[in-house]
């Protein structure tokens, strides 16, 4: 057998078991793949090539959000929710959704205060005169999707009031 042949022989038998190896790696848990895996798997791991889907997250089953309800001293209120887009547009804004998942829980308490005064300078800076920020916390279970609504009913609850009257 020549060097050609030889070298093409090996060749196409790692491919193959690369191919393999990969394809095995994405089966689902059976007893097949356990025995497979015992010679596939550690070459994926040593090639870099493992794939572990416990990485990702189960959908999340609770839609939470937190607005800011600003009460002004001519009895008007406003509303603010944090920023978010959809599509594309949801990059312009990631930095608001991943604050609102800072201050959303009970841990994030140290940053309530600062997020208050925000929503207060954002409301003088639209020409009102606030007198007191009210932090809201909403949530409402996420329902799987299909006919019927997208989710059950919106709960609330107040998780901070600051006055914020100018001195």
């Amino acid at each position: 057998m020549s060097r050609s042949v030889l070298r093409r022989a090996i060749a196409s038998v790692a491919l193959a078991f690369i191919v393999a190896a990969i394809v095995i790696g994405n089966i689902p848990a059976s007893a097949l793949r356990t025995a497979l895996d015992t010679v596939t798997e550690p070459f994926r791991e040593v090639a870099g090539i493992e794939q572990f889907w416990a990485m990702y997250s189960n959908p999340r089953d609770i839609s939470a959000y937190v607005d800011g309800h600003v009460d002004n001293a001519d009895g008007t209120s406003i509303v603010y929710a944090v920023p978010g887009n959809r599509g594309m547009a949801a990059y312009s804004d990631y930095r608001w959704q991943k604050y609102m998942e800072m201050i959303r829980p009970d841990d994030g308490k140290s940053l309530w205060p600062a997020y208050a005064e925000y929503l207060a300078d954002r409301a003088r800076s639209e020409g009102h005169d606030p007198v007191r920020v009210t932090l809201v916390r909403r949530w409402a279970q996420t329902l799987p999707p299909g006919p019927g609504p997208a989710h059950g009913p919106w709960q609330e609850v107040t998780i901070y009031v600051r006055d914020v009257r100018s001195s």
